[in-house]
């Protein structure tokens, strides 16, 4: 097994690979977000731990992350001192799977690393990887989507914009995180990017009257994924999530 763990400490890092020695898993420390999001692309893992001194800015951008990339679902445990008590509040909402908070023994982090693989397993073999939202059709795994049965074009930024919308219909999108999610950057910095990538996304998708989904930008809180209801069916997000078989 191969565990990647995001921390720039050094000794957090040799404490937590030394408890784990003994399970036969080799530990990569990655310093960064970014580092470890490059090593993705040509490394497999097992299951990801965070220095809870990290999360507020590289665990939560590595989250955010895999919440558009079905090869992401690894496991993820946070361990080590919070800055802030409501960060863990915010862990658990972000997606971890556990948290481990002060000094630990190895027998009690080897305990936890177990119970969250075999936790995760069950997730994994039904991870959701389709969305369906009126006549739109995504599929994480592929990176692709269909109007109508009718496959749209994207790029990579275009479908992982497009998954964060469509994932959840009816809230409201902020700049930034979408700016963290799909660039891994402030929205100051992308802002531009982020406008002409929308703009496409209208006209790739041909939101309108037409296909019952309107995409709308609204004042000071970002886009929204407007879905209209149907004549007999109450108003309200309209979005299903189609398991893996």
């Amino acid at each position: 097994m191969k565990f990647a763990v995001l921390t720039s400490n050094p000794s957090s890092f040799a404490y937590v690979a030394s408890c784990l020695s003994s399970e036969e898993a080799e530990c990569v420390r990655f310093d960064d977000a970014l580092s470890l999001l490059r090593a993705r692309r040509t490394e497999t893992f097992d299951l990801l731990m965070i220095d809870a001194q990290h999360f507020r800015t590289a665990g939560q951008l590595v989250l955010s992350w895999r919440e558009c990339n079905a090869d992401m679902c690894w496991p993820t445990l946070v361990f080590g001192q919070f800055v802030d008590r409501g960060d863990m509040a915010s862990a658990f909402d972000a997606g971890v799977d556990d948290v481990l908070t002060g000094h630990f023994s190895a027998e009690e982090l080897q305990a936890r690393v177990q119970r969250a693989l075999r936790r995760a397993e069950p997730v994994r073999q039904n991870a959701g990887i389709h969305v369906v939202v009126g006549p739109y059709r995504l599929c994480r795994l592929t990176r692709t989507a269909t109007v109508n049965s009718i496959p749209i074009r994207m790029t990579a930024r275009e479908f992982a914009t497009a998954w964060l919308l469509f994932s959840s219909p009816g809230s409201f999108l902020s700049r930034q995180q979408i700016a963290s999610a799909v660039w891994g950057a402030d929205a100051s910095i992308v802002e531009r990017s982020i406008e002409q990538h929308i703009y496409k996304l209208r006209k790739k998708l041909q939101f309108g009257p037409e296909t019952g989904v309107e995409l709308k930008t609204v004042y000071a809180r970002g886009y929204q994924l407007a879905v209209q209801a149907a004549s007999n069916e109450p108003a309200g997000p309209q979005a299903r999530t189609i398991l893996a078989a």
